[in-house]
């Protein structure tokens, strides 16, 4: 705000003030330039603040003598104003002591003491923030610790009021019970309004008594007790006397609202959120903070609030109860003509807390970083998570920023609870004035750039088609002759409704079902007759069965056009099943017709996804999100978003760790497989995705199980001629992570070491063990973590049976024995999966030595033609084992022709020539190692096409027939004959006959 605003707006009483001020101020003090700069338009833009300068001069000169109103003055801590507040009322108390006071005349001069400290302090707050010495945000923060300040002091004089005549309030076991405030709302987020109401909920922890009858006083019970202590105190703060009034206290939000008891104990509440909260009481208590009370109860008390608030799965039902909450608000403010509505109008401060709480209440079950008061902090967050956009989430806090001080500039001028724009002219000149707006219409302007970001953005969010829209617009591709997908939709409503009906029998239903395209089998029917009658549908809610009667046929009408219409109904109604009783899922499908769509498209191509997404039904939320977010994650990016994860859970519990992770994955995993069917990603690109992920989730397990261990044990050291070392742990993957060709639903081959050698292999904590035993239990804590069912599934399947001696072997094996072994001991097949092998977890140093005993290994000399007999007669072995018997069937990885013929090849290929080329041993994967294998020219460039192609082929059936949980047999067609018979002429060549002599080829 400028300084130079006009006098005519103070009254000569004011102008008096200043002048008397500032004769009390050496005229070459900070404090008389400060008084002599900003008195006068500080008033003049306030009369709420000309009226405490005129009725409380004391208040000024106090503020000061203190420095309060200079710009080096520090945001004040709780207790320092409760303790400020504290001494006012002894000197009070000091000075009544000359007469007798009754019980109604002390109360009011606590009032008075209340209400006097308040308006010095709303002088000091208002001051600084109109001289520019505060943002925003320190007024909003101070203003809400003065009105913490004022409720713990008022309760303090109730309580002890209280108990001279009942006696201490206890429960059954003797402990003494204290009120907790809860502060709701912006008090709650540290963000209150110049003249807000301070929404409070009260409560006390257990029933019980005082204890008034060990001392004589009259005993009541502590719901009596604590009743009084809140009418008492809320008196103390919303009266108004001669001095106005401290706090407005509105107490509607408790349970029950007007119609409930004004306090309540944690058994009540408790009994309330199960039986009879409503969703909009979810909203008010994202934001709730405990002002009074014990540490240990508030802390059970969020215990209670948290799982009511948070639920553990997506909850999209709060959409839903949001949108109906804001168009009720919408409904109210054009029945009274708020249009100009700063706080509730459209583009609003409410609309961008609508925003960020949306999300809170949908995803902060799972992510608890999502769990904060501060709806400034939520918005980052939000960023940060890539759930807004970055330029969305700036424009929102710029505007909630230029809200919240147009709303604090109305209210400043009278100390009046108002959020619409003044239609006065002076108010507007202020108003202008404390904004720094040049004028009237220059502030219209920015306003309603911000007012229309704001609308835009909610909009965008909240805002849905209609149901009769969504129908209509699901298959606008399909649009031809035949029917209209109207009448398509009139049938599938129709169907349902009888269906639904309980006097007609399953045979008028499988007709029903058959004339519109299905076949009915027992599985469809069975699944459809629970969701539409019976014990199961009765006990859903009335919402939830609206909701599940207006997705169906929505699904149906979809699933009639896919090419297995039978089998994508049934495994779409078993999801409809798996989330009826949580219909929010439900909800939010409705309202997004192209994410139904893809929905039903992709259970359509794939049983392993509507299976997965039927248990784990949170990774709907992927759906969401369409295939035009981002995919593809290079290697670091995806250690650093499960890092994020990691981030988030590290101090919770074992089960929120285990469970959340898990959640992780399947989201990823999801989003994965749908950009597989959708064609966004190649086979290739799904297998790199799918590895990386498995490396970062290793990653994030090892230093979450390792936590524990070194706290209790210490770090794992030993001593090699007399130096001490630290001792690290690595994870060598083999396989399908080895070879980054992991699939879908994959178990993990996984062999650990560790490079602890020589002397003294002991951790270095007061609770030292022997390293072994360290590494041991590492490694059953990791296959637990990973391999453990939760009810959110298993995170991987963990396979050690490759490491050094297999099951008979130690879990974990050191480097240097490891080595030996390969060296050693180990069998040709070993040798062959070693190829596949690699580092994804571990220090550089240990990466460093595997690599180097891998390749000296895999180069040895070998006699090529005994090599070739170990392979191939380990090949004829494994597909006499494994292989299919019938000849109009193929295994796609284990008959001839197949998957393992061409792996065999390229390991023979590398155990052979590695010594001589050693670029063999760049790679693990086959693809890149064919890739080697043609550059060099050990086989013809044609066949290392062939192998190729052939590879690539084999693996995409491999996967179709995963993600349709088909087994990896399929009927031998004319292409698979074409491809398997060039394979195995290739096999033939290298590993029967052998190759030609390469120095001579």
């Amino acid at each position: 705000m400028q300084s130079d605003i006009s006098n005519d707006l103070l009254t000569p009483v004011l102008l008096q003030r200043v002048a008397d001020i500032e004769k009390t101020l050496a005229p070459d003090t900070a404090a008389h330039a400060l008084i002599a700069q900003w008195l006068r338009p500080v008033c003049a833009v306030s009369p709420y603040l000309e009226k405490v300068a005129k009725q409380y001069p004391e208040a000024i000169d106090h503020l000061i003598l203190n420095g309060e109103l200079s710009g080096s003055c520090k945001r004040p801590l709780h207790k320092e104003w409760t303790d400020e507040l504290q001494v006012d009322l002894n000197t009070m108390l000091v000075e009544s002591q000359r007469v007798t006071l009754d019980g109604r005349e002390l109360e009011s001069l606590q009032q008075q003491v209340l209400r006097q400290f308040r308006h010095r302090k709303m002088f000091r707050i208002l001051w600084r923030d109109l001289t520019a010495a505060s943002t925003v945000y320190d007024t909003l923060h101070e203003l809400s610790v003065l009105a913490d300040a004022c409720v713990i002091v008022a309760d303090e004089l109730t309580y002890r009021s209280l108990i001279t005549r009942y006696g201490i309030p206890r429960n059954p076991e003797g402990k003494e019970q204290r009120l907790i405030i809860l502060g709701m709302g912006k008090l709650g987020g540290y963000e209150l309004n110049v003249s807000s109401d301070i929404d409070l909920i009260c409560l006390w922890p257990d029933a019980g008594k005082t204890d008034g009858d060990t001392t004589g006083r009259r005993v009541v019970d502590a719901s009596e007790f604590f009743r009084r202590s809140v009418q008492q105190f809320t008196r103390l703060l919303n009266s108004t006397t001669v001095d106005g009034f401290a706090f407005r206290v509105d107490i509607r939000l408790r349970p029950y609202g007007d119609s409930g008891p004004l306090v309540m104990n944690f058994d009540g509440l408790e009994n309330y959120y199960l039986t009879q909260a409503r969703d909009w009481e979810r909203y008010a208590m994202i934001k709730a903070r405990a002002i009074t009370g014990d540490d240990g109860e508030i802390e059970t008390l969020m215990g209670l609030v948290t799982p009511f608030v948070y639920r553990r799965y997506l909850d999209y039902n709060a959409f839903d109860s949001l949108r109906d909450l804001k168009r009720k608000i919408a409904l109210s403010v054009n029945q009274k003509g708020l249009i100009d509505n700063i706080k509730l109008g459209s583009g609003g401060i409410r609309e961008i807390e609508f925003i960020g709480q949306s999300f809170q209440l949908v995803r902060g079950g799972r992510d608890e970083r999502l769990r904060m008061r501060s709806i400034v902090q939520v918005l980052k967050q939000l960023a940060n998570d890539s759930l807004l956009a970055q330029i969305e989430s700036e424009s929102l806090l710029e505007a909630y920023t230029y809200l919240r001080r147009v709303e604090n500039a109305i209210q400043m001028m009278r100390d009046e609870q108002r959020h619409s724009l003044p239609t006065d002219d002076t108010d507007q000149l202020r108003l202008t004035a404390m904004l720094d707006e040049t004028d009237w219409r220059s502030f219209r302007r920015t306003l309603s750039h911000h007012q229309n970001t704001v609308s835009q953005i909610f909009t965008g969010l909240f805002e849905v088609e209609s149901a009769a829209e969504d129908a209509n617009d699901i298959d606008s591709d399909d649009a031809g002759g035949g029917e209209s997908k109207s009448d398509v939709l009139t049938q599938m409503n129709e169907a349902w409704t009888v269906f639904s009906l309980d006097d007609i029998d399953d045979e008028l239903r499988s007709q029903r079902l058959e004339f519109l395209g299905f076949e009915a089998s027992d599985e469809l029917l069975s699944v459809i007759a629970t969701i539409s009658r019976g014990a199961f549908y009765q006990r859903l809610t009335n919402d939830s069965q609206n909701r599940v009667a207006r997705i169906v046929p929505l699904i149906m009408a979809l699933a009639a056009k896919t090419s297995e219409p039978s089998q994508t109904l049934a495994r779409c109604m078993a999801l409809v099943r798996a989330v009826a009783g949580r219909s929010g899922y439900l909800q939010v499908l409705c309202d997004q017709p192209h994410a139904l769509s893809r929905l039903v498209r992709l259970f359509s191509q794939s049983r392993w996804l509507a299976n997965f997404v039927s248990r784990q039904p949170m990774v709907i939320d992927e759906l969401l999100e369409g295939p035009s977010s981002q995919i593809y994650l290079n290697a670091k990016e995806f250690a650093a978003r499960t890092q994020a994860q990691v981030e988030r859970i590290r101090t919770a519990e074992l089960d929120v760790q285990m469970d959340s992770l898990r959640h992780y994955r399947q989201g990823r995993e999801m989003r994965i497989a749908c950009a597989q069917l959708d064609g966004t990603l190649t086979l290739m690109q799904v297998s790199d995705q799918l590895s990386w992920l498995a490396e970062s989730i290793i990653d994030a397990v090892v230093h979450l199980v390792e936590a524990p261990l070194r706290e209790k044990y210490g770090q794992p050291c030993f001593e090699v001629d007399g130096k001490r070392h630290i001792s690290t742990e690595a994870i060598i993957a083999y396989g399908k992570l080895g070879g980054l060709e992991l699939g879908f639903a994959s178990d993990l081959d996984l062999v650990f070491v560790h490079d602890s050698d020589g002397e003294k292999q002991r951790t270095d904590g007061e609770k030292s063990v022997d390293n072994s035993v360290y590494y041991a239990r590492l490694a059953q804590k990791f296959v637990h973590f990973m391999g453990t069912a939760t009810p959110a599934g298993v995170l991987y399947e963990i396979d050690l049976r490759l490491r050094p001696n297999g099951t008979s072997g130690v879990l974990v094996t050191g480097i240097n024995a490891f080595s030996q072994y390969q060296e050693g001991d180990a069998w040709t097949w070993e040798h062959q999966a070693l190829i596949r092998a690699r580092m994804v977890y571990g220090r550089a140093r240990l990466r460093r030595r595997f690599d180097d005993i891998r390749a000296h290994v895999l180069a040895q000399d070998r006699s090529e033609s005994e090599l070739r007999e170990a392979v191939s007669n380990m090949r004829e072995r494994m597909r006499t084992a494994l292989g299919n018997t019938r000849e109009d069937q193929f295994h796609l990885k284990q008959d001839a022709g197949g998957v393992a013929d061409i792996e065999f090849i390229v390991q023979f290929l590398v155990l052979a020539y590695s010594a001589k080329y050693p670029a063999l041993l760049e790679f693990t994967d086959n693809i890149r190692i064919l890739d080697t294998v043609e550059s060099l020219s050990l086989i013809p460039a044609n066949e290392a096409e062939t192998l190729r192609d052939s590879y690539l082929v084999l693996r995409e059936c491999l996967h179709r027939q995963a993600l349709q949980e088909r087994p990896s047999v399929v009927l031998m067609d004319s292409s698979l004959q074409d491809l398997t018979e060039s394979v195995i002429a290739i096999k033939q060549r290298i590993l029967g006959s052998g190759l030609p002599d390469l120095d001579n080829s």
